[in-house]
């Protein structure tokens, strides 16, 4: 259980930065030679392999205790110093309190929390066995997966074809797309058995779509009024969508993690 949990938690960070990891690649395959790579690019990519990597080892059971403990922390302090660059120390400059990016503190909080876990003995649980309880929730997180997948292909396709776009780019379609796959996938296999390997991946990345609409909520709110003439109707849209996808994306993987735990008072 511990591995598993630990594993879960790699997985679940490694997906938070996929859009990030994947932002930096399309940067840079569009500007070529003129898009210069920095130690913050770096380190995305580096973590973002390694949570994955590391992860997945852990979730096959073939762990190692002080890689994790590294990787962990090397998150921690790469997010940590971004929040203080990019959130704290404007803040005490400017003296007032700007936008709260929630993916980084929660995500922090998170790394923090698994570091903790390496550390904690817990007892292994035997293997579980299908039962009705656990059909239905399957059943309810494949049922929000295929709203998931349906809505994620709905924002490529409205963001592929629109013309301007204030906040969006294209970009936004890619990640609208592999949203779709990571929700197809869910689907696939929630119908059988669910596991960590498909729903941390996926509460990683409907978590991050559900904190950048909060991001962009935040950020229309305070200047919304200053450009709200150059903000379509679309534009808005695929801000509710973010939201829409993110809300699907949580609820059916948390409802496919329910489904492979076994109800305390069954045999």
């Amino acid at each position: 259980m511990k591995k598993q949990v630990s594993g879960f938690i790699m997985l679940f960070l490694g997906a938070t930065m996929l859009p990030n990891f994947s932002s930096f690649l399309y940067s840079w395959a569009l500007n070529g030679s003129d898009f210069e790579p920095n130690w913050v690019l770096w380190a995305t990519l580096s973590l973002t392999v390694l949570l994955f990597f590391f992860g997945i080892l852990t979730l096959l059971e073939k762990t190692i205790l002080l890689a994790n403990l590294l990787i962990l922390l090397g998150y921690s302090v790469f997010q940590s110093w971004v929040l203080w660059q990019n959130q704290f120390e404007p803040w005490i400059k400017n003296g007032e309190m700007g936008l709260i990016d929630y993916s980084r503190l929660i995500t922090l909080l998170v790394a923090l929390i698994g570091v903790v876990y390496l550390f904690i003995k817990t007892p292994e649980k035997a293997t579980v066995v299908s039962t009705n309880w656990q059909r239905k929730w399957r059943w309810a997180g494949v049922f929000f997966a295929i709203i998931g997948l349906g809505v994620s292909i709905t924002l490529a396709v409205i963001v592929l074809s629109g013309e301007e776009f204030f906040f969006t780019t294209p970009f936004d379609a890619y990640l609208g797309i592999g949203m779709a796959f990571f929700f197809l996938l869910a689907v696939v296999f929630g119908f059988r058995k669910p596991n960590a390997f498909i729903t941390a991946p996926l509460l990683g990345l409907s978590f991050n779509f559900f904190t950048e609409y909060l991001w962009l909520e935040q950020l229309l709110r305070k200047i919304g009024s200053q450009i709200g003439a150059q903000i379509g109707q679309d534009e808005n849209t695929i801000v509710a969508l973010k939201l829409i996808i993110g809300t699907l994306g949580i609820f059916a993987s948390l409802f496919l993690i329910i489904a492979t735990q076994k109800k305390k008072f069954e045999a």
